[in-house]
């Protein structure tokens, strides 16, 4: 179950950053190099986001609010801390949006860096979560970045082919599942 959750936790933050790169993807004249490049950093923020943010939240078990009798207040924190991720993937979803039709000779790695610089905020509330909850650090770690690379990558070969329209769908996608989660993991066992 725990694998499940992981997995469906990574697939909600690598959906947030499909999204943020279609828009770069769209107005690329070429994919090149540099678009590897932005996709191993935005694998590597997301990656180090994740580490500090599980540490916090190891670190906030292992301080005595974890014990067995709070077993309850535990999985709420881990839920909350999801479920407003998700809803504010949601509202990403739902905002109106503007779409500035240009295009570009390269990919600006500081502007999409920095994009993932704020979805960052993301992975380090993923990471407190799955601290507190206990889940297993090494698959994680590894479901993170690898969501996080072939996403960017995805975003931008797809962005390129069929523009930027999906951005939506895709933060409304990974919003949904992060908030079903936070509800699954109040019942789970």
């Amino acid at each position: 179950m725990e694998a499940l959750f992981l997995t469906l936790i990574a697939l909600a933050l690598a959906a947030g950053i499909y999204g943020s790169v279609l828009q770069s993807g769209a107005n690329i004249v070429r994919l090149d190099r540099r678009m590897t490049w932005v996709s191993l950093a935005a694998g590597a923020i997301q990656l180090g986001a994740s580490v500090l943010g599980y540490l916090a939240g190891r670190r906030i078990l292992i301080a005595g609010v974890g014990g067995d009798e709070h077993r309850f207040w535990v999985r709420a924190l881990g839920g909350v801390l999801l479920a407003m991720i998700g809803i504010r993937m949601l509202m990403k979803a739902f905002q109106k949006k503007t779409f500035f039709e240009h295009r570009i000779e390269r990919i600006d790695m500081k502007k999409d860096v920095l994009a993932d610089l704020q979805l960052c905020v993301y992975s380090a509330l993923a990471g407190v979560a799955c601290g507190v909850l206990g889940f297993n650090f090494l698959l994680f770690l590894l479901l993170i970045f690898i969501a996080a690379l072939l996403s960017a990558i995805g975003g931008y070969v797809s962005g390129r082919a069929n523009g930027a329209e999906h951005a939506s769908f895709a933060y409304a996608i990974g919003g949904g599942l992060l908030c079903a989660v936070s509800v699954i993991i109040q019942f789970a066992a």
